[in-house]
């Protein structure tokens, strides 16, 4: 059996507390549900996997193409520079692997959609 050829990483902070990635867990499942590929969550800091380790595993295990989807809600220092330099140092790694980066969250109308009707259930 080949490797899926796409990947979705989703890409969050961390935490020191355990417990803060369980609602991080309960979404990739739900792609894991919904998608041919394979769904994965890397950390920034404090949890792992850290990105750069999630993205030389998929890249390992034969995908092709990763997308990467911030799960930040605007594009700071974390999505504009750590994000995009850990992505730069992997195309470097891996060349032949398509990686595409998502905009954060508060970038996405039907995210800011849902985030207004919770807030106005």
């Amino acid at each position: 059996m080949s490797a899926p050829t796409t990947a979705t990483l989703l890409f969050a902070h961390g935490s020191r507390d355990p417990a803060w990635r369980a609602p991080l867990d309960a979404v990739c499942a739900l792609v894991r549900e919904q998608s041919p590929g394979p769904c994965e969550i890397a950390f920034l800091e404090f949890m792992q996997p850290e990105l750069p380790a999630a993205l030389d595993r998929l890249a390992g295990q034969g995908v092709r193409h990763i997308r990467v989807m911030p799960l930040f809600w605007a594009a700071g220092k974390h999505v504009n520079h750590d994000l995009t330099d850990m992505v730069a140092a992997f195309r470097q790694r891996h060349p032949g692997v398509l990686v595409d980066v998502a905009p954060p969250l508060g970038d996405d109308a039907a995210v800011r959609a849902s985030i207004a009707a919770w807030a106005l259930r």
